[in-house]
């Protein structure tokens, strides 16, 4: 995953454009792109170019012939924050080790990071011997910009994201905690949007629950909702928000029993 980050900054500089944000997963990425549609298209061209070299020397080429992109332009700036929240939230959503203000294989550190000047700055990759940049661009050439920076080896993400320009986006440091932690519907409309499974944990769930006592059912707690209304604000978690058939059951006080009758083909998920 560290040659990952090589492969974006190649890309990055050769396309011209600006990377906003970024995800690294086993299985898939995510990268939030500002520039034209040529130069966005360009980026993904040279990044698969680098991935099946790589993927290619490591014997796991049909892991890049399984790279397929799928664009989606942003509407406007409630969105692109929504989506930048979605990337940075995405390695957490799927591992639950991961810290999304840690991760080096995001982006997510990088904003409204008082610790960001006391990180490696790293050297100038053009400044590498030939065979350590041949190494770097997985190039016989061993061409790369000027501007790449690296520390052993791999790629800076300070370098190649733009994360000023994301950090303009937001009224400040809470207000960007705020889209990543608290605006759940939004993660689930840009789930749906991009075409991923929708995963919430029982916290994010509760919150859920409790917004929809409120608002629904105009009672304060699910404990105070009758079986009908119970049943009714399942079926809402689960169309809408995937909810597991347990996380149902813990959240609503429910059998499992009963609400693996509601929703067979869920008896077997486990969360």
């Amino acid at each position: 995953m560290d040659l990952a980050l090589n492969i974006i900054a190649i890309a990055v500089f050769a396309s011209g454009c600006r990377l906003l944000a970024f995800a690294i997963m086993s299985n898939h990425f995510h990268f939030v792109i500002e520039g034209t549609i040529e130069q966005c298209m360009l980026f993904f061209e040279h990044f698969h170019s680098k991935l099946t070299v790589l993927m290619t020397t490591l014997g796991r080429k049909e892991l890049a012939d399984r790279c397929e992109p799928k664009f989606i332009c942003v509407k406007d700036l409630w969105q692109l924050k929504d989506l930048i929240a979605y990337v940075v939230r995405n390695p957490f959503v799927a591992m639950k080790d991961v810290n999304m203000f840690s991760y080096k294989w995001c982006s997510g550190y990088l904003y409204f990071n008082s610790m960001l000047p006391e990180l490696p700055k790293g050297e100038r990759v053009a400044d590498l011997s030939l065979a350590k940049r041949r190494a770097f661009s997985r190039s016989r050439t061993g061409e790369v910009d000027d501007r790449i920076l690296a520390v052993d080896g791999i790629a800076c993400a300070s370098c190649f994201v733009d994360y000023n320009r994301v950090e303009a986006f937001f009224d400040d440091a809470r207000d960007y905690q705020h889209w990543l932690l608290k605006n759940v519907d939004a993660q689930v409309e840009t789930a749906t949007l991009v075409g991923d499974r929708i995963v919430l944990d029982d916290h994010e769930m509760w919150d859920v629950v409790y917004r929809l006592c409120r608002t629904t059912y105009d009672v304060k707690t699910p404990k105070d909702l009758s079986q009908e209304n119970k049943l009714g604000l399942a079926r809402t978690l689960k169309q809408k928000y995937c909810a597991t058939n347990s996380q149902i059951a813990r959240c609503l006080g429910l059998m499992l029993s009963l609400v693996d009758q509601l929703f067979p083909l869920g008896a077997k998920e486990k969360r």
